[in-house]
Order: structure tokens, then sequence, then C-alpha cells
């Protein structure tokens, strides 16, 4: 299962809807998104279903990419599918040349914010009040970059 480009609409927006519930984007959102050339949506499909079973939507600036969001099919969780989608969204990220990968990530997601760390992500600061919750409060977000490496012709590369 290797991250490849996705375009079903329906498939990207019916598994945000089991990921992240009230937080999954609509329809239209993905519909807009597979159209603009500076989104990318990557995912992992299952090789004997053809389920989409994780995706990352990244937009593509002149410098610098930013994930936008990472979801994972709950039933598929603690595989992997996360961390394989954050390497294929670096490695892109330095075939283009670009200098950095942002991120923004809830306060109270541990879980994220370790895993995006062992992709070599480092908190750069805080946005108060970014993420609206359930309960009608807000929930602050944690800022995190990570530098891309640019290979010369014949470099190593170096250990991730």
């Amino acid at each position: 299962m290797t991250p490849e480009s996705v375009s079903d609409v329906e498939a990207l927006a019916a598994l945000d809807a089991r990921a992240r519930g009230p937080d999954a984007w609509s329809l239209a959102r993905f519909e807009a998104l597979a159209s603009d050339q500076e989104y990318q949506l990557t995912g992992i499909v299952d090789n004997n279903t053809q389920a989409l079973l994780a995706f990352a939507v990244v937009s593509v600036g002149p410098f610098d990419l930013e994930l936008e969001m990472i979801a994972v099919d709950p039933n598929h969780r603690r595989r992997g599918l996360a961390g394989r989608l954050i390497v294929a969204m670096i490695e892109q990220g330095e075939a283009r040349g670009l200098e950095r990968v942002l991120l923004e990530v809830r306060a109270g997601n541990g879980a994220a914010q370790a895993l995006y760390e062992r992709h070599g992500f480092e908190v750069d600061g805080r946005r108060a009040g970014y993420y609206p919750q359930a309960s009608g409060g807000r929930e602050d977000a944690i800022l995190m970059s990570r530098p891309l490496t640019h290979q010369e012709q014949g470099a190593e590369r170096p250990a991730q």
C-alpha cells in the first residue's frame, strides 16, 4: 500500500466523516480541493478491496507545503498509515525543491504531536483559540514545521 494521488471525492468525504465525525469537511469542499492545482490529495488504498484507508490534504505554496489534514479510517489506525503519508509528503516537497513543511495540530492531540515530532517536526508557536470545540469553546493550535533537505545528484539521503 503505497501513497498515491486520490481523486474520488466521495470516498474522501466518507472517510473524513468516519474519521473526524462532526469536524469532517463537506463533499463540496473536497470537490473544490480536487480541482485546485494548489492542493494535493494523497491517499492509501487497500490493494485487495480498493477501499480508501487514509489520506492527506496538502497545500503547495511557492516555498512551503502545508499539511491541512490527515485522516485515517478508525478501523485501520495504529498501523503506520499516517506516517507513510507524512513521509510521502516530505519526499514530494523535497522533489519540488521546497523549503519546509508547515502544520498546526490541536493542543490536546498529544498523539499527533508525537507522530509529527518523530518525523522531524518542531514546535514553532501556538495560535490561541484556533479550533472550535463541540462544547462551544475554542482550543489552541500548536504550530509545527520541518525543514526539507535538498539532495544534489549522487548525495546520500540523510536518515529520517
